[in-house]
């Protein structure tokens, strides 16, 4: 008999996290699980279409995430799943409360997105909630294992509630989309093309990636692509304006399949300051596309593996990442190496056998053997 289970989001915007929740869904075994994805609302939702068919979308139709709580109870007693999953903790905390409402003992499975710690913005209240919530939890998943050294270290989370999995990643999608046609931009062969994927907000810190890219732009003639929307756009074109290189910057905006950008590009660089794993470095990978990223709490060097699959810089250090950005692009046998390694380690992260690590973590709670 199939299992029903209910996944939570308030928004299926942009980000790792939404497109693991996507890639889990759709590649769960149908001839074992009914899956119901209920979503906050329908606005802002930039990874709807890719859902299957094959899965139920409910909307809360709520405008915030605190106002879902009670219209989510709704959905767990009307719905009755045997399991409950969602991601992110503000939403790891609203499904917890819902369901303890609910008067339900419906399992639940929370997903920790982030090194929150490393953010330097969680309160004392939300540490204390996410202490008590995610012990209430029947398991919790971290998607790196310095994610779970930091629920464990900073949120005295149960060890033994946690479960290690790593992002799934949809390399057979990537490999069908990524040489689709690009009309947006010209495409000068002479340049080379740097790309980067992302939120522009302060953990991404692009603003050190342009700083970089402004020393690198006087050694080699090149250009920089930014995939990505958020807060700090303005500022963004600003400092570029002020660097005197807005005209070898090109900011996109977001795209539904950056794919084929990365499959276009000389180099992936992701500059971030913090990371729960860093979805993003894998999808280049599996396009072929060499990357540096900055060795950031945490995931990166868990799938760099010390320069072993590509480049880690420093942290929020634009001379350094300016440096290993210039030395890869000006070799070209070491692009190649750097190509071939990430595609071999993409592999290891192919969302047919991480979803199978999720199938098998389903299956003993809802049996109730965790």
């Amino acid at each position: 008999m199939k299992k029903k289970v209910l996944f939570f989001l308030f928004k299926l915007n942009g980000g790792g996290a939404e497109r693991t929740v996507v890639n889990i869904v759709n590649k769960l075994d149908e001839n074992k699980y009914d899956v119901v994805l209920v979503l906050g609302n329908d606005k802002n939702n930039e990874y709807l279409n890719l859902i299957s068919k094959h899965i139920t979308v409910k909307f809360l139709n709520c405008n915030k995430l605190r106002y879902c709580l009670f219209k989510l109870r709704k959905s767990i007693i009307e719905e009755e799943p045997n399991l409950i999953f969602t991601t992110m903790n503000p939403n790891n905390l609203m499904v917890i409360l819902s369901k303890i409402i609910s008067l339900k003992k419906t399992p639940v499975i929370i997903r920790e997105a982030n090194n929150r710690t490393e953010s330097g913005s969680v309160t004392w209240l939300n540490k204390f909630m996410t202490k008590v919530f995610y012990n209430i939890s029947d398991k919790v998943v971290a998607l790196s294992q310095g994610v779970r050294e930091d629920l464990i270290e900073n949120f005295e989370v149960n060890k033994d509630k946690i479960k290690v999995i790593y992002n799934p990643v949809d390399i057979g999608y990537i490999n069908k989309v990524k040489d689709e046609g690009i009309e947006d931009i010209d495409i000068d062969p002479s340049q080379k093309l740097i790309i980067s994927v992302g939120r522009l907000e302060e953990q991404k810190d692009f603003s050190t990636l342009i700083r970089a890219f402004s020393l690198v732009v006087k050694k080699v003639d090149s250009k920089l692509i930014i995939l990505g929307k958020g807060s700090q756009e303005k500022q963004l074109k600003r400092l570029c304006e002020e660097l005197d290189i807005a005209e070898k910057v090109l900011f996109l905006g977001f795209k539904e399949n950056p794919q084929k950008y990365v499959n276009l590009s000389d180099l992936f660089v992701l500059t971030s300051k913090w990371e729960g794993f860093g979805h993003v470095i894998v999808e280049a990978m599996a396009v072929g596309t060499p990357v540096i990223v900055t060795n950031c709490k945490s995931g990166p060097n868990e799938i760099i593996k010390n320069d072993q699959y590509g480049i880690l810089a420093e942290v929020e250090n634009y001379q350094d990442i300016a440096m290993k950005i210039i030395t890869l692009l000006e070799d070209d046998e070491r692009r190649l190496y750097y190509s071939n390694k990430g595609l071999e380690r993409a592999c290891d992260f192919n969302s047919e056998e991480i979803v199978k690590q999720y199938e098998k973590l389903f299956t003993k709670v809802i049996d109730g053997k965790v």
